[in-house]
């Protein structure tokens, strides 16, 4: 499957959850005309009442008298090419390929969280061909992998979901098993740990 081919297949993945959550809507909707009907014995009843909408979908009326609905998260649109998510996705089997797909997404947001820093070069492909940046890069693997399902699975996370646990992370490494200092460790600021990576960003500076 190519990568047009795949990002097809998820916007049309994304459109029928959005199909589905107006379905459910248009159920509710249904349910609360039918009670109105059987409550007062007329054959007609007025528009029921719903003031919420989901996605671009708009459904409105005088008042609410069901539940809120709440509209699906619209997630966290990170503005990549198709090309951009396949390097971003590959990257992330690069680095974290026996990590859960949590462990991968965090990977994909420290690239994404590089190109925002305005520390680094704002592109993905600047970002992991910048020199010494990744190890998998350094070391060719990048080049001989390529991203599996659950890569993918972790792009979708944080796009349809708004998933991003990264703290803003900058920095990743593989946890040293024997608790040694690392560069990392020494210039960094450590602010967690997931699987088998610590994440880190820039120490504050200090006022002189």
């Amino acid at each position: 499957m190519t990568i047009r081919e795949r990002r097809r297949r998820r916007r049309r993945q994304r459109l029928i959850k959005r199909l589905a959550a107006a379905g459910l809507i248009l159920s509710a909707v249904g349910g609360a005309a039918f009670a109105i009907i059987a409550a007062t014995g007329h054959q007609e009843a007025t528009e029921p009442p719903f003031t919420h909408t989901v996605e671009e979908i708009p459904t409105a009326s005088p008042e609410a008298t069901t539940e809120p609905t709440t509209a699906p998260h619209r997630g966290q649109d990170l503005g990549w090419s198709a090309n951009e998510e396949y390097i971003a996705a590959r990257m992330a089997m690069a680095e974290a390929e026996g990590e859960d797909t949590e462990g991968k997404a965090l990977v994909i947001l420290v690239i994404y969280n590089r190109t925002r820093s305005g520390k680094f070069p704002d592109t993905v492909k600047g970002v992991i061909s910048q020199r010494n940046a990744f190890t998998s890069y350094s070391n060719g693997r990048y080049d001989r992998v390529e991203p599996d399902a659950d890569c993918w699975a972790a792009l979708d996370l944080i796009q349809e979901t708004g998933w991003d646990e990264s703290q803003g992370a900058l920095y990743f490494e593989r946890t040293p098993e024997d608790g040694k200092s690392t560069w990392h460790s020494r210039n960094l600021e450590r602010l967690f740990i997931h699987g088998n990576h610590t994440f880190y960003t820039e120490k504050e500076a200090k006022d002189p």
